[in-house]
């Protein structure tokens, strides 16, 4: 059974309070108002799960244990709340300089982190709760969120006009987690680069790369990514797909045909087309990336199949999202 210090369990203490809120505010009170306040039985059973695995961390043994049977609600309790406490501070470190000031509002952060490097998490499934969809239909738990489930709308590429904006990303990408939850459903990401593009530009001028080579390549790009996802342009040379429902296989094959489809475009006074290095993160319900970092694991995916084998796809082993679980798919 996992075991902790005082000071470790203390803090998952914490975690398991704030799970608790939030599925009561999330999941109870929401029934509770669709249905004349009626609480189901698996509801009131997890809430007593969560009160039963805190008088666990409560205890005042050395070092506390937590029993086997509880071990995937708490891991279920560690994934929900690292992302929410990443997100808690996402905003803060998007304006902070200061690394000691980084290191301070991460500090909560690292030590879930290094709680969920622990080999009873990895070898643990995390426990599923409760959701709306257990008791609503689809429709009927979107319809009762506190805000409309709706995409913003579309603004493009202010030079081209052919990609989606860039802004769009993050909001995007949080309107599809929240709706694939109710889905049980994966979103792929995916970052791509143009290999060598430095080179182009250097042999045909930039006037010539953006008419005779941007365009038919982001062309061909919203092409291949139409009905199924979204295409947004980051600059120059690099772009994220956002795609709905995918899971990882389907999502290789699917950009192995965009890279297939890019090379067989025609580019008028290039000798030779664009290839592409693709980075990609695969999301699942549970994942406990922020959208902000799945952006960065992407692009450093994106980068590693740069370094490794330009023109390849590279992804994460496992769930961790780590830099050593990089592979070429």
């Amino acid at each position: 059974m996992p075991e902790f210090t005082r000071s470790e369990a203390k803090s998952l203490s914490t975690c398991v309070d704030r799970f608790t809120a939030s599925f009561q505010r999330d999941v109870a009170e929401v029934i509770a108002g669709q249905f004349r306040g009626i609480q189901p039985a698996d509801i009131a059973e997890l809430i007593g799960q969560l009160s039963l695995l805190n008088r666990q961390l409560d205890s005042p043994h050395k070092p506390v244990a937590v029993h086997d049977g509880h071990r995937g609600l708490l891991k279920r309790v560690l994934v929900d709340q690292r992302r929410e406490q990443a997100e808690a501070i996402d905003v803060p470190l998007q304006k902070a300089v200061d690394a000691q000031l980084i290191k301070l509002l991460r500090r909560d952060l690292v030590s879930l982190e290094y709680l969920m490097a622990a080999p009873w998490f990895q070898e643990t499934q995390a426990l599923r709760v409760p959701s709306l969809t257990d008791y609503l239909s689809i429709r009927h738990a979107e319809a009762a969120q506190p805000s409309p489930l709706t995409l913003l709308p579309r603004e493009y590429d202010e030079k081209f006009h052919i990609l989606e904006a860039p802004s769009l990303f993050l909001p995007d990408l949080a309107h599809y987690r929240k709706r694939a939850s109710f889905r049980g459903a994966p979103i792929a990401v995916a970052y791509l680069d143009i290999d060598d593009f430095k080179a182009f530009n250097t042999r045909y001028t930039e006037t010539i790369v953006d008419l005779e080579l941007l365009a038919p390549f982001m062309e061909a790009i919203e092409a291949h990514v139409f009905s199924h996802g979204h295409a947004y342009r980051f600059g120059g040379d690099e772009y994220v797909l956002t795609l709905p429902n995918m899971e990882r296989d389907w999502a290789i094959t699917f950009l192995r045909a965009l890279q297939a489809r890019i090379a067989a475009t025609s580019y008028r006074g290039i000798e030779r087309g664009p290839t592409i290095s693709i980075g990609l993160v695969v999301l699942d319900v549970d994942c406990f990336l922020t959208d902000r970092e799945v952006q960065a694991r992407a692009n450093s995916a994106k980068n590693h199949a740069k370094v490794q084998e330009k023109g390849r796809i590279a992804t994460f082993e496992g769930v961790l999202f780590r830099d050593a679980d990089l592979t070429l798919a």
